[in-house]
């Protein structure tokens, strides 16, 4: 399995990212070709503070073309084009192998 992990930054209104995020980018984002799973989660810190992440995203594909293949897609362009109506910060993105077990 293929993963890509999504992480934005804290954005000036959290609750209207959240608002657009969960009513409009997540259900879009559900629509990618090959998608096998997605979650999305808020983190913590350990410590005092705030978590260095507002949000991070995780998507999961049967392998990295799998990926490359969705993210190129016309739906992948749609997501990626939807980023800013909720993110003025904008997104970082990585992916990366997971192993069995």
């Amino acid at each position: 399995m293929h993963r890509l992990l999504v992480t934005y930054p804290r954005p000036a209104d959290p609750q209207r990212f959240l608002d657009y995020y969960t009513s409009r980018h997540v259900p879009l984002a559900r629509t990618l070709p090959g998608l096998l799973a997605c979650r999305y989660m808020q983190p913590q810190a350990l410590g005092p503070g705030e978590a260095a992440h507002f949000l991070v995203f995780e998507a999961d594909f049967e392998s990295e073309a799998a990926m490359f293949a969705a993210l190129g897609s016309p739906t992948g362009a749609q997501v990626a084009a939807d980023v800013p109506n909720y993110s003025p910060g904008g997104a970082t993105l990585m992916h990366y192998d997971v192993p069995p077990g």
